[in-house]
């Protein structure tokens, strides 16, 4: 048999098989786990309902306990006018009693009714459930009513007064569950369609509704509700059906729903039709690729073998060989018979014209080669030349830094105390004070150029250790805070939550001032009396890096002097010395980082301080 019927037999066969096991199984997994989400739906319902009845008569409860607590409330002074009117107020502002409340006293007797009742005053309760039930309460209890005419009717008592067990009397609320506003809701609305329901005690009476025809469904359901929350299936000789029951809270009661299973399993039956079609179209489409891929995979190989058998004639007779093809394994069908063929035509072709051809794309290569790696190590060695220079030239910038500066404090130094004793003069000649003030003032400005220049001159060495950012971000706007106030700008801070870097604090801190002293100044001489006169620093951190921004609403920075603000002694402030910025830009890459400077959205300048959150592997500069 060839090639190309076998592989359209096997791949069919698979295909078929595969699909009908993967359908089978599909088919009864999701039937088993739609069966099992559908009880727990439904289970779910149940407990929703059920602890929204509990809390409806839990709230009945306080209000009749508050009702009991009232001030009017008092058994013992043989007036019933204040609880009359209680009573009245209670059940005209509150819908939770619809059917009234009642005052009775402790033989039993009904003292109030509100609404009024025709033979209420008088008539003995005392052998009524609930009010034997409610003299022995604690607090407020739930009795449904006994009579079979008031199937639907509960009584909410609390006792009143007197001792725990002996008490004056006791107050009752009674409410019928067929049209009363706040548990029956809970029962009849918004529920699923054909959803059946009863409401039913510990002891097996049904509350609501009333005239429940019981079945066996209805009596398992109903006795295990009370005692907690479950779902089944039950099926008749009709059709089957799903109950769902759960405890009520505050009144040992069971809450039980009942709804036919074929009104809930439409879903499941659509979604099992669907997962039919699904698996009947990936059957046929299968068969279909089988088909197809046993025709894709030998037609190749025919042509392949066509070709192989061309070349092999070509040359024999000496003429241009055609490209050609590898083949397979030797095998009894078409792949073997390509092979052959392969192996016969590798026979009769000449090695020398291969070597050939292969040393000459050999040599086009190596020239190609050759000439990207010159340009490529001559742009390295260019890219090595201007660092060097740049290098020898900072180098040579700090030794005579570290010189103009040792030689400037020393003239700095006795200049100070020549004008110190000079000042020994003023009282006598007034306008030396003028004088000396001048004079200290520009050695006191020489002196911080000359540290400025000793700061520059050394390498910068970082001892990095865990930082909060935030605290030094708060720490740099104290000690500008006397400057910002002297120039009217007002300062803000936005701190992006808890951000700890690995850093040299002091290092990071002179670069922080040196940025936010710059804001401020470029504030207060940029900006027009009465304009918008405000610095922000903020933090941000990200996956790598923390982010410190300070941004002004100054005039900003000119362009022509953006591309040399990081260079040593260019600046343009009138008495700058140009290495604040340039002093910044070292320390902040002997961390690993660097500052940049972008577009403020308050109008002026934005300098970004990027550090990395762990400390970098050399704490020296380069």
């Amino acid at each position: 048999m060839k090639l190309r019927p076998r592989i359209a037999l096997v791949s069919c066969l698979v295909a078929l098989i595969s699909v009908g096991v993967t359908g089978a199984l599909l088919i009864r997994q999701s039937r088993a786990w739609s069966a099992q989400e559908l009880l727990q739906r439904q289970t779910l319902l149940v407990q929703t309902r059920a602890f929204a009845v509990g809390d409806a008569l839990e709230t009945a409860s306080r209000e009749l306990i508050r009702l009991s607590q009232s001030a009017e409330v008092d058994l013992t002074d043989n007036d019933v006018r204040p609880e009359a009117a209680l009573l009245a107020h209670a059940h005209r502002n509150s819908t939770i009693f619809n059917v009234g409340l009642q005052v009775v006293d402790k033989a039993g007797l009904c003292l109030w009714s509100e609404p009024a009742a025709a033979g209420c005053p008088g008539r003995s309760y005392a052998d009524e459930p609930w009010f034997v039930q409610g003299k022995r309460a604690k607090g407020a209890i739930v009795v449904p009513q006994r009579a079979a005419d008031e199937a639907t009717v509960i009584n909410v008592v609390v006792p009143v007064g007197g001792r725990f067990d002996a008490p004056d009397g006791v107050l009752r609320g009674v409410i019928d569950l067929r049209n009363d506003k706040i548990i029956s809701p809970n029962l009849t609305q918004s529920l699923p369609p054909q959803t059946e329901v009863a409401l039913v005690t510990r002891g097996g009476e049904i509350m609501f509704p009333a005239g429940l025809k019981r079945t066996i469904g209805w009596d398992r359901a109903l006795a295990a509700a009370p005692s907690g929350p479950a779902s089944a299936f039950v099926a008749t000789e009709e059709t089957g059906w799903v109950y769902a029951h759960a405890p009520v809270a505050h009144a040992e009661w069971g809450l039980v729903f009942r709804w036919p299973y074929a009104g809930l399993d439409s879903g499941l039956q659509r979604q099992l039709g669907l997962l039919l079609r699904i698996l009947g179209f990936g059957g046929a489409l299968a068969v279909l690729l089988g088909l197809g891929t046993s025709g894709y995979l030998t037609g190749p190989l025919e042509e392949l073998l066509r070709a192989v058998r061309s070349l092999s004639a070509a040359r024999r007779t000496g003429a241009e060989p055609p490209p050609f093809a590898t083949g397979a394994a030797r095998r009894t069908d078409e792949l073997g018979e390509l092979s052959r063929a392969f192996a016969d035509l590798r026979a009769q072709l000449s090695s020398g014209d291969q070597v050939h051809r292969q040393d000459l794309e050999r040599i086009r290569e190596l020239a190609a080669s050759l000439e990207e790696r010159v340009r490529a190590r001559t742009a390295e060695l260019e890219a090595a030349q201007l660092t060097l220079v740049a290098q020898e030239r900072l180098a040579a910038m700090g030794r005579a830094a570290a010189v103009i500066s040792h030689e400037l404090k020393n003239s700095l130094n006795a200049l100070g105390m020549g004008f110190d004793l000079v000042a020994l003069e003023a009282g006598r000649l007034p306008h030396l004070a003028r004088v000396n003030a001048q004079v200290r003032e520009e050695v006191n400005r020489l002196r911080t150029m000359s540290d400025e220049l000793l700061v520059f001159a050394r390498s910068p060495r970082i001892e990095a250790r865990s930082v909060d950012l935030n605290d030094l971000a708060r720490r740099t706007v104290e000690l500008c805070a006397e400057q910002a106030a002297s120039a009217g700008v007002r300062v803000a801070l936005k701190l992006d939550g808890s951000l700890t870097v690995s850093c040299d604090a002091e290092r990071i801190r002179s670069v922080l001032v040196n940025l936010l002293q710059n804001a401020i100044e470029a504030v207060a001489w940029g900006t027009a009396p009465g304009a918008r006169r405000e610095v922000l620093l903020a933090t941000q951190g990200g996956p790598s890096f923390a982010f410190v921004a300070i941004e002004d609403s100054g005039p900003g920075v000119a362009a022509e002097a953006q591309e040399h603000l990081f260079e040593p002694f260019f600046t343009t402030k009138r008495n700058g010395t140009g290495l604040g910025l340039a002093t910044a830009q070292r320390f902040a890459a002997a961390h690993g980082g660097h500052i940049e400077l972008q577009t403020s959205t308050l109008g002026g300048a934005r300098f970004v301080l990027r550090l990395p959150l762990f400390a970098p592997v050399s704490v020296e500069a380069a």
